[in-house]
């Protein structure tokens, strides 16, 4: 019999121009942003009666980002660098967002497992053996980030972020099982064979994050570019069970902003100034965040999105 992925995909930007949303706890995500959670029958007795794995849970952070206005004749561009955030505290906040996802996913009556004897399976071991750079399986280790360029690859969601994410860190939660691939292109099979053979739904969550916007205007003789601080969020979640149906979970409302009270303010800098990540990269501006006042707004939204994203799924039990 012929099997499909289940995909649930929730793209998400928490926006908000006018002003910063306080207090996420009050927000009514499925309402306000128009969150549509449909979970075909076979997937939800899937749901109640196998275990489950949260096999993938980054959170993605842009250090660098590129704007851009032009016209017919010219054109001006603009890339900024992050900094102040403490990276150790940043991690902690993951490590923090992935167990109060594990005991959402509980509470909501999910029979969750840790993921060993699933990556020990044959199905994991002849995936890891192929060492493909794109693919996480096993433990994430004590320092579980991965840094570079954003994908320009038309098939990577996260190329649909606005404003454009030129090189990213990704953060996983320290020390906890992974199977997970980066490489969208693959991840049906990828996913699915391990579904189908070890009877367990998969869960994979990604959220994004960036941290600035660009406004252009144009004038009679000349065109301008202005960077601005702006955090958004994003998110895309893949739900896999074995029994091959298709759901949808996705708000619909975007995008969406969280503003800008975390800011420090934006300075012109000198050339090469990715340092502060221990990175080299170059930029024309920095905006410098206040650290914990950032994650604390970072860590309000997934936390209460999260509970929402559950609070959807378990609607359909």
């Amino acid at each position: 019999m012929k099997t499909f992925v289940k995909t649930l995909i929730i793209t998400v930007l928490i926006i908000n121009h006018a002003q910063a949303q306080n207090d996420w706890s009050t927000v009514d995500f499925s309402k306000e942003y128009k969150g549509t959670f449909k979970i075909g029958g076979g997937s939800v007795k899937a749901l109640k009666n196998n275990k489950t794995f949260v096999s993938g849970y980054t959170i993605g952070q842009a250090i660098t980002m590129k704007g851009s206005n032009t016209s017919s004749t010219s054109g001006v561009h603009s890339e900024v660098s992050l900094g102040g955030i403490e990276t150790e505290a940043f991690q902690q906040m993951v490590n923090e967002l992935y167990n109060s996802l594990l005991q959402e996913l509980t509470d909501a009556g999910l029979q969750l497992t840790d993921g060993k004897d699933l990556v020990n399976s044959e199905v994991a071991q002849k995936k890891k053996a192929k060492n493909d750079k794109d693919d996480i399986i096993g433990s994430t280790g004590d320092d579980p980030t991965i840094a570079g360029k954003v994908s320009a690859n038309p098939n990577n969601w996260q190329i649909y972020l606005v404003p454009f994410a030129k090189r990213d860190i990704v953060f996983m939660p320290s020390n906890v099982i992974a199977y997970q691939t980066r490489d969208y292109i693959k991840a049906g099979n990828f996913y699915q064979k391990l579904s189908t053979k070890e009877e367990a739904n998969l869960i994979i969550m990604n959220f994004n994050l960036t941290f600035a916007s660009f406004e252009g205007s144009k004038g009679y003789k000349d065109i301008k570019l202005a960077t601005k601080s702006d955090l958004t969020v994003s998110v895309k979640i893949t739900l896999v069970t074995p029994n091959g149906a298709f759901n949808k979970v996705y708000y619909s409302k975007l995008p969406i902003w969280a503003g800008s009270d975390w800011s420090e303010g934006i300075e012109k800098v000198s050339e090469n100034n990715g340092e502060f990540w221990g990175l080299s990269s170059s930029a024309d501006y920095q905006i410098t965040a206040n650290s914990d006042q950032y994650i604390s707004e970072v860590k309000a939204i997934i936390e209460n999105l999260q509970k929402d994203i559950v609070k959807g799924i378990k609607s359909n039990f």
